[in-house]
């Protein structure tokens, strides 16, 4: 195998793997916007929370105790 071949051998295994890390990179954004919007959601006021539809907690008891 000359130089040239085993060069070309490495740098199209290298190629095969960017599909991989360009994925997890997608995935590591994903999560970490997710997690920064839980936690924007965490801070606002329950009075906030009832206004944009999140159902308040009298709501889930009612519903139990049919």
């Amino acid at each position: 195998m000359s130089m040239n071949e085993h060069s070309s051998c490495a740098s199209s295994q290298g190629l095969a793997a960017l599909p991989g890390l360009f994925n997890l990179r997608a995935r590591a954004w994903a999560a970490w916007k997710r997690h920064r919007n839980e936690r924007v959601l965490e801070n606002l006021s329950y009075d906030t929370l009832k206004d944009i539809g999140f159902p308040s907690v009298d709501d889930a008891v009612h519903k139990t105790d049919q």
